[in-house]
């Protein structure tokens, strides 16, 4: 069980992120006796999983989606297409910023 200044530390995460992720239902703490909020390992395994989705471009409301396995494949394929069509805007710049350098490490 993490304490909350406990589990920010180990996600790196500010305790207000963590108090706002509490308020949209996508981890939920136990309180103790002295009113101290306490977290499972189960918890600081969600905010991992919503760390990551969130660098995959989904928004909160997505992760909670996903977490509670609603998000259907239409929205993950819009997001994995956007995500490609990034990946290949960022591969023609950096072939054009290595040509500009005059660099040939973009040709395998």
């Amino acid at each position: 069980m993490y304490r909350i200044s406990e589990l920010a530390k180990l996600v790196g995460l500010s305790r207000t992120a963590l108090l706002y992720y509490e308020k949209l239902n996508l981890i939920s703490a136990k309180r103790l006796e002295n009113g101290y909020r306490v977290y499972s390992e189960r918890d600081a395994q969600q905010v991992r999983l919503i760390q990551q989705l969130q660098k995959a471009g989904f928004s909160l409301a997505e992760c909670k989606h996903c977490l509670e396995s609603k998000l259907d494949k239409t929205v993950l394929r819009l997001r994995y297409n956007e995500l490609k069509n990034e990946i290949n805007q960022k591969e023609r710049s950096l072939a054009l910023l290595s040509s500009l350098l005059g660099d040939d490490t973009s040709k395998p």
